[in-house]
């Protein structure tokens, strides 16, 4: 921690004296983790475009918010978009950000800022907004944004926007990386007056490589503020390492009796722990989420009825709301994306407030979001593929993003703990090993390769984001792919070029370009 401002700090004296932007000690002090003195020594609040790694729990979103404020209040009229990976996400921060903002420096004009995402675009009086792209603030999520720059056009000069992309990690997403990339190669392209972007599960040479191709300093920290004690559970072993003992590695120990292995005996374990709470069990899906919250309430003795009266701030009797309403007295929930925005937000009260000690919820919970948990506990650590039709691990990187949730800065205790289990000790220990080492990490693998070259020429031409062969050729060639392809190929990008050719060649055929 430190305990003082860098020299030529950028913060405003409004954001030096508002407790919800910069923490102080009890004698007052400016209280800053060491990622959050050395964003600032690096002039994120003046401008200065960053990429900063560190562990979870070391006080990013802190970070984001700085830029945020030395950005909007400058001399002349500015724009900003925070990006993030899930609605759930998103519309937990547009919600903070109105409440910061709206009254304290947009003289409670909440048209100034907006949401979107693929299940609504609305500002914070509850309008949709004619022009999102042009509000003082956005926030949206990645796809969705890129949905709105396809269908008005991207800026072509950028340089009075702020892009804040939270969990900037999601670009190497197998699913979702390629449409990502090709938005931040958009943006960059169109020069963007600053971009901060957050992770905390890049390694070191990943980190380099995308501070190098997005043009922007590289913060990179791997000392936590908060440490985790990791424990791993098998029928007969206990595994167990902890962050601020890394010297003493990963201890192999067999299992004590007051240690169970079943997730029912772990969770009433814990909650008869106060130390340990609140808790939250991580699902590898919604269907895990609704089976193990019904099985504990049912171990409670808990039945729903048809006819459950609604706690304060639910109108929709659903399904979903009376179960709540019968759970959140008895100091538990569930948490999913299948929420309507009432349900979740009063989840999300409840588990802010500490009127909640068990949720159980998908990973949607663990993107960013900040919530008092002391524990987390993991249902399961595979979770089905229905492209592969098995079970797959959990990737490392997704796993350690999901444990960062407890041991939070802001939240008193000293450390968080994380509890999983293994059904067979010895056929996964190695897959074991890799959770209970943190600084383990998912490569950054670029998703933009030659075999999808016809889709996404398709995509980008249709789209209205390129119009030529030259203009087509000149975005996929700057992209992250290529730059790491053409760092790592001895031929360069000349079988891109090549593949690119046949599929701007079959775009002329079909009359798509010129």
């Amino acid at each position: 921690m430190q305990f003082n401002l860098p020299s030529n700090h950028g913060l405003s004296q409004d954001v030096q004296k508002d407790p919800d932007l910069l923490w102080r000690a009890q004698d007052g002090s400016p209280s800053l983790t060491d990622v959050q003195h050395a964003a600032l020594a690096a002039g994120v609040a003046r401008g200065t475009s960053l990429l900063v790694v560190a562990p979870t729990s070391t006080g990013k979103t802190h970070i984001g918010l700085w830029a945020l404020m030395g950005w909007l209040f400058s001399d002349q009229p500015r724009h900003a978009v925070y990006l993030v990976t899930h609605r759930a996400l998103a519309r937990q921060k547009f919600e903070e950000l109105t409440k910061l903002l709206c009254a304290r420096h947009f003289q409670g004009d909440k048209g100034s800022i907006a949401l979107a995402t693929g299940d609504t675009v609305e500002d914070a009086e509850g309008h949709t907004p004619t022009q999102p792209l042009e509000v003082p603030v956005l926030v949206a999520t990645y796809e969705k944004y890129l949905a709105l720059v396809s269908g008005a056009g991207i800026r072509e000069d950028m340089s009075q926007s702020l892009i804040i992309c939270d969990e900037i990690q999601i670009l190497g997403d197998e699913s979702r990386g390629r449409n990502i990339e090709i938005l931040l190669t958009l943006m960059k392209k169109a020069r963007w007056g600053q971009l901060v972007g957050l992770s905390a599960v890049l390694d070191p040479s990943d980190a380099k490589h995308l501070s190098d191709w997005l043009g922007v300093k590289l913060i990179h920290l791997s000392s936590r503020e908060k440490h985790l004690h990791y424990e791993c559970r098998t029928p007969t072993r206990l595994l167990s390492f902890r962050t601020d003992a890394p010297d003493a590695g990963i201890q192999d120990q067999e299992r004590p009796a007051s240690a169970p292995d079943d997730l029912p005996a772990i969770i009433a374990q814990v909650l008869r722990q106060p130390h340990h709470l609140p808790a939250i069990v991580f699902c590898t899906s919604k269907k895990r989420v609704y089976e193990t919250t019904g099985a504990y309430a049912r171990s409670r003795r808990l039945t729903v009825s048809p006819t459950q009266s609604l706690l304060p701030g639910l109108r929709d009797s659903t399904a979903a709301a009376r179960e709540l309403s019968c759970y959140i007295p008895e100091g538990f929930a569930f948490h999913t994306a299948d929420l309507l925005d009432a349900e979740r937000r009063l989840v999300e009260e409840k588990i802010a407030s500490k009127d909640i000690q068990l949720v159980f919820a998908t990973s949607t919970l663990a993107a960013g979001v900040n919530f008092p948990f002391k524990t987390a506990i993991f249902d399961r650590w595979k979770r089905w593929n229905d492209r592969t039709k098995t079970h797959e691990p959990l990737p490392p990187s997704e796993f350690q993003n999901m444990a960062g949730r407890v041991g939070r800065m802001g939240t008193t205790g000293t450390h968080g703990s994380v509890l999983l289990t293994s059904t067979d000790g010895f056929a996964d220990k190695k897959s074991i090993r890799i959770y209970l080492q943190p600084d383990q990490t998912n490569p950054l693998t670029p998703r933009i390769t030659p075999q999808a070259f016809h889709q996404l020429s398709l995509q980008l031409v249709s789209s209205g984001m390129c119009e030529t062969q030259e203009e087509l050729e000149a975005l996929l060639l700057s992209s992250f792919s290529a730059t790491r392809e053409q760092e790592s190929n001895q031929t360069g990008l000349a079988h891109w070029t090549a593949q690119l050719n046949k599929s701007t060649a079959a775009l002329r055929n079909w009359g798509f370009i010129l």
